[in-house]
């Protein structure tokens, strides 16, 4: 019997619903066993989000500092394919997710193994998916497939919705007409197809093409304008902004307090003005960068590891 181990860490349990439905396939059949295995913080990340305790947590995300985790009870941990499915904070994998990446146990549990990852987030994700590929190489495991599921609300729309969703806890229509938060019930739904096409790979030991397949069933997309965001978000802005507040302690830390509030503001503005600007100037410039938004396009929805583009 082929034994699956999917790792995950959901703080709203959404991830939670995607990650079961993604199983259905594995759990129907009698050659697999299914093991869900929840990353724990030792120290709980509440849901709904506090309005300071989520801008207190952004430092620790893009400098992707870990936090304390318990250790997960897996037995043997002999297993034949992992799914670590995480969700993006900030841009990069949530704290616990991170956390795990960084332990001693995921070195021992992703050695010579083959690994999916399974993202639920709201549309910028590249970038934090770019570094668990390496975490996953680092780590002796082998990527053979990723598939992302996705808010598909419009940006600034979507920034309402999820706000809504985060300070709240509630995934109804905010103000009754704006779109629901978050990923849509029917993708969460049928994300059982994508766990179907990986079971159909590794009952033939097909695994070499799976992405390809994934692809063709658009388990990733890649908007070209947002990526442009991330790089220069991800990449600049939020690091010189993390190192800013981290000067003054770690989470908590009543001494930073006074930044972490300075960029509690900063936010919706970048957001709000930095972001649209951003957009025109994208517009200007892509006719002139084509061929290298193809490039990164077509790298960024394969699993393989380039040093450059």
């Amino acid at each position: 019997m082929n034994k699956i181990l999917i790792l995950y860490y959901s703080q709203s349990g959404q991830l939670t619903e995607i990650v079961k439905n993604f199983a259905i396939p594995f759990v129907k059949s009698n050659n697999y066993s299914v093991t869900y295995a929840n990353i724990e913080p030792v120290k709980e990340y509440g849901f709904p989000w506090k309005g300071y305790e989520f801008f207190d947590s952004f430092p620790e995300s893009v400098n992707r500092i870990p936090c304390k985790i318990k250790p997960l009870d897996l037995g043997d941990e002999d297993f034949d394919l992992i799914v670590f499915a995480y969700t993006a904070w900030y841009m990069s994998p949530s704290i616990p997710s991170n956390s795990f990446l960084l332990s001693d146990q995921a070195k021992r549990i992703f050695k010579d193994k083959p690994v999916i990852t399974l993202l639920g987030v709201r549309n910028m994700w590249i970038l934090a998916q770019e570094y668990v590929k390496n975490k996953i190489a680092e780590n002796g495991g082998r990527l053979i497939g990723n598939i992302v599921l996705r808010d598909r609300a419009e940006n600034l729309t979507g920034i309402v919705t999820i706000s809504y969703f985060l300070f709240t806890g509630k995934k109804d229509r905010f103000l009754g007409f704006f779109p629901k938060p978050g990923i849509s019930q029917k993708d969460i739904d049928e994300s059982e197809k994508f766990g179907e096409i990986i079971k159909n790979h590794f009952d033939n030991k097909t695994l070499e093409n799976l992405q390809d397949n994934l692809l063709e069933h658009k388990a990733v997309k890649i908007n070209p304008y947002l990526l442009s965001v991330e790089k220069t978000a991800a990449e600049r802005v939020f690091k010189i902004w993390a190192n800013f507040i981290l000067k003054k302690g770690g989470p908590a830390n009543s001494e930073r307090r006074t930044r972490v509030n300075i960029f509690r503001w900063y936010f919706p503005f970048a957001i709000l003005v930095i972001a649209p600007l951003k957009y025109v100037f994208f517009l200007i410039f892509a006719p002139f960068r084509i061929r290298k938004s193809r490039e990164e396009v077509k790298y960024f929805s394969q699993v393989k590891l380039m040093s450059n583009l």
